[in-house]
């Protein structure tokens, strides 16, 4: 079975629990203070998958990491570890993080530009966004100076490129098909 296959089975079964628990926001809370905990600790990131260290280990290390988890997603972690899923462990929390978007009519959009927005210039590309995913968006923000100016907005799998460089390889494709050949 895939990663994102196994990742999706497991934050689909989480959250049919918290539903039926209702624990929803709670489990929510916890799941991105597992993607926080383990992005930002290359240590804990490589604990959770070394085949050496003993699974009752890595959850003593789980729960005296994260010592404000809920009852529900401490059974789940104990399960995800009693299975030897524990690398996955982040994939699952984002794969549960995307369903319940999902299951609330969030959308996610990307914006790159060039340097970074104001409050102005993100609220308006938050309202650009939010009319082509017809509903909520989240942002996330990256920046790239490779774009010179303007920026790209990508939501559901539509990208919307208003960045200088994409202007700039639109008028040297469009050269490059013009028919015009000078006479010497």
């Amino acid at each position: 079975m895939s990663n994102i296959r196994l990742s999706s089975r497991y934050a689909k079964s989480l959250l049919e629990l918290c539903n039926e628990r209702n624990e929803l926001d709670t489990v929510l809370n916890d799941m991105k203070s597992i993607i926080a905990g383990t992005s930002g600790n290359r240590d804990l990131s490589l604990l959770l998958s070394s085949p050496v260290v003993s699974g009752d280990k890595k959850m003593a290390v789980l729960r005296a990491v994260f010592t404000s988890w809920s009852s529900t997603t401490s059974a789940f972690v104990s399960l995800i570890v009693s299975k030897g899923r524990e690398s996955e462990l982040a994939a699952i929390a984002a794969a549960f993080i995307d369903q319940v978007n999902t299951l609330r009519g969030i959308h996610q959009a990307e914006v790159i530009s060039a340097v970074e927005l104001d409050e102005k210039a993100k609220t308006a590309v938050l309202k650009i966004a939010e009319s082509i995913a017809d509903g909520k968006v989240n942002l996330k923000e990256q920046i790239n100076p490779d774009l010179i100016g303007g920026f790209i907005l990508r939501v559901n799998g539509k990208e919307y490129n208003s960045s200088v460089i994409g202007k700039l390889n639109k008028i040297k494709k469009d050269f490059s098909k013009n028919p015009y050949v000078p006479s010497l």
